[in-house]
């Protein structure tokens, strides 16, 4: 009887304890998380921050936390869905009454783009392991992964040396930092510019000879039209990425050298976005190539019909492939002066095309 007895209170024991923490295991149980960057660059290690909270008198024994992010952002003991773009992150927490619990993970950022944590699922349990109660939180955090620069050839544009300034005979003034020699005086200068020993030399009077400058606008557009055959289907996913992390390399070369950089799409309705040799301009485009996706919404030709190339001086074009009317665009801008610099996928189309059409450009070709 006294066995029976023992055993029936144990019983009431386990079942009073699991229909206890079915009812409040997840009551008052506060869960954040957060990146602890906003914006990272591709390959960078950057890290997840984990707060929990258990605001009860009642212990957590085992509480499990799956988080649900992109297979993109890899964390260590993770493992990506198979056929989806998803990974589960799991976590165990075991908390005491009123504790509170930060655990920091770090990951690795694969590949560029904007990612978000979904979601959390929070499994908890008793102390038996008997009664299990789940339920889902949405967090909704968001990470910017910024496109690695890939190293391409640099190739010649319009002039030898892009750095600062170049002259031109477009404006008005001089500038006055750009000296050149010297001119006679023609009586319209003011008194600080005139060169002394030229005068001494020449015996009359002399003043510093100015030229016209003009800062170097590069503008780099980049094609996600897959063919030229009116193909509104974007490249494969691998070319894509080169081709933008070849717009990151040059993006970033041509600003350390102070150069003004606009950039151009035809892919995800981003049309034009015009840019600086600032930082702030530098990450802005930065950012437009992390939100890329691999989609073409205007035919290349039709898009650079388009643009207003009057402030421009070079144009560097990255494309999978060169046609007539690409070869056309690219001629048209060479008669105004500007230099024209093509990155290829595909080397054996453009050898094709270029010869085709009886045209000589400067081109690279990009290597996976």
């Amino acid at each position: 009887m006294e066995l029976i007895a023992i055993l029936i209170i144990v019983g009431a024991v386990v079942f009073g304890e699991q229909l206890l923490y079915r009812k409040l295991v997840l009551k008052n149980v506060e869960y954040r998380v957060d990146f602890n960057v906003t914006e990272a660059f591709e390959g960078d290690t950057i890290e997840i921050v984990e707060e929990i909270t258990n605001n009860k008198w009642l212990p957590v024994p085992w509480l499990k936390t799956e988080l649900s992010t992109s297979r993109w952002l890899e964390f260590t003991g993770s493992a990506a869905a198979r056929g989806s773009d998803a990974r589960f992150v799991p976590s165990v927490f075991a908390l005491k009454p009123y504790q509170k619990c930060t655990r920091t993970r770090k990951a690795v950022a694969l590949k560029r783009g904007v990612f978000t944590l979904e979601s959390t699922s929070l499994i908890g349990s008793d102390l038996l392991g008997l009664a299990s109660v789940s339920r889902s939180v949405r967090t909704g955090k968001t990470i910017r992964i910024l496109p690695s620069p890939y190293e391409v050839g640099e190739g010649e544009l319009s002039h030898e040396e892009l750095y600062g300034e170049i002259m031109t005979r477009r404006f008005i003034c001089e500038d006055p930092f750009l000296t050149s020699g010297s001119r006679e005086y023609t009586g319209r200068e003011p008194m600080n510019r005139i060169h002394w020993s030229s005068t001494a030399r020449q015996g009359k009077l002399m003043v510093f000879n100015n030229e016209f400058t003009t800062t170097n606008r590069v503008l780099i557009l980049l094609n996600l039209q897959k063919s030229a055959e009116g193909d509104p289907r974007p490249p494969i996913t691998a070319d894509t990425e080169t081709m933008i992390k070849a717009a990151a390399f040059l993006l970033n070369m041509y600003s350390e050298r102070g150069i003004s950089v606009s950039f151009g799409t035809n892919g995800s309705g981003k049309i034009l976005l015009e840019g600086g040799s600032a930082e702030e301009d530098y990450l802005k485009i930065l950012r437009c190539m992390a939100e890329l996706e691999n989609t073409c919404d205007m035919d290349f030709g039709e898009f650079m019909g388009r643009i207003d190339f009057e402030e421009i001086t070079d144009i560097v074009i990255i494309t999978p492939y060169i046609d007539e009317r690409i070869i056309a665009h690219a001629d048209m801008q060479k008669r105004m002066g500007r230099g024209v610099l093509f990155y290829c996928n595909d080397e054996e189309s453009c050898d094709y095309q270029l010869i085709k059409v009886g045209r000589i450009h400067k081109y690279l070709f990009l290597k996976d």
